[in-house]
Formats: structure tokens, sequence, C-alpha cells
């Protein structure tokens, strides 16, 4: 049994349908580095969760065909979903359970600013062993993404963020 998770936050079909008002115009280009990373930790062992947020109704309804995880990175049926409506993956969720054993967790994921941050600050607090794949989050401002990523590096120094090529360096 592995004690590292692989962590995949808000990559839903909304921020890939340029009809949506959730459309992120980088979403293709970081489901290339994402499913890199994926097949990568499911031959490692490593465990796979996915988080997506989810709303009574709009895209990201539970039945809305856009609230689905990204296709190509469906959830293989041994894979952890779990659906978030506030910005905490660990409010009213399970991940704490399904994060019994772990030590060191990979996250990538969207937006960079909220959900991201706020996993990335309460797994810090939880003494996780952390690291962010930085190419592989991002939010609707690179303003704001390199801000939120600063602001992680200055106030949590034990979180490692790093560009996808360093994580397998």
């Amino acid at each position: 049994m592995t004690d590292t998770a692989l962590i995949f936050v808000g990559y839903q079909e909304a921020r890939r349908d340029k009809k949506s008002d959730f459309y992120l115009r980088w979403m293709d280009l970081l489901l290339e580095g994402a499913s890199y990373l994926l097949t990568s930790a499911r031959e490692m062992g490593y465990k796979v969760i996915f988080i997506n947020h989810q709303e009574e109704e709009g895209p990201f309804a539970p039945d809305n065909p856009l609230s689905q995880t990204v296709s190509e990175l469906a959830p293989l049926e041994n894979e952890t979903l779990i659906r978030i409506s506030k910005l905490s993956p660990f409010f009213r969720t399970n991940l704490d359970q399904e994060l019994k054993g772990i030590q060191n967790i990979v996250v990538a994921g969207i937006p960079t600013n909220l959900t991201v941050r706020m996993l990335v600050e309460e797994a810090y607090d939880r003494e996780l062993n952390i690291v962010l794949i930085e190419d592989l989050c991002y939010c609707y401002s690179e303003k704001i993404h390199d801000f939120t990523l600063d602001d992680l590096w200055e106030t949590r120094p034990w979180v490692d963020i790093l560009r996808l090529d360093d994580f397998f360096r």
C-alpha cells in the first residue's frame, strides 16, 4: 500500500465547455500534463482522489454532464470521487477518512485561489507532506494564480511547489 495520494481538484467538463460561464481557456493544455501525471501515479500505485464542485442546479448539478470529471481523467472504479459544495474539500466529506495512512499528497487543480488553496492549507494543518504541481493548476487570472502560489510559498514553507517536469526529476 502506498503512502501517497494524487488529488485532482475541479477538473470538470464545465471548465472545458466554451459555452460555460466557467470555461477556462487553458484547460486543454492542463489536460496534457494532468493525463501524464495520472498515468504515472497509477503506475506508481498512488491512491487517486478526485474532488469535484457540486451545486443543486446549473452546470455543477450532479445530473449535469458538465459537472463530470473530464473524460481524459475519468476515475477508475477503485478511485475516489468526492463532491463538495463549499471551498473546503474536508468540510462535510470523507476526505480525512480517505487519507488515513497517507503521508504525502500531490495536488493539481482548478481554481488555484479557491479549492486548491483551501486543500493545501488544510492538508498542511494536518501535517501532510504536500507537492503542488503549479503548472497543472490555474484560475481565471494569471495575476491571482501567481499571487496565490507566492502566498502559499511564503506562508507554508514546507509545501513543495513544483512544475510537472521537476516533479519527475
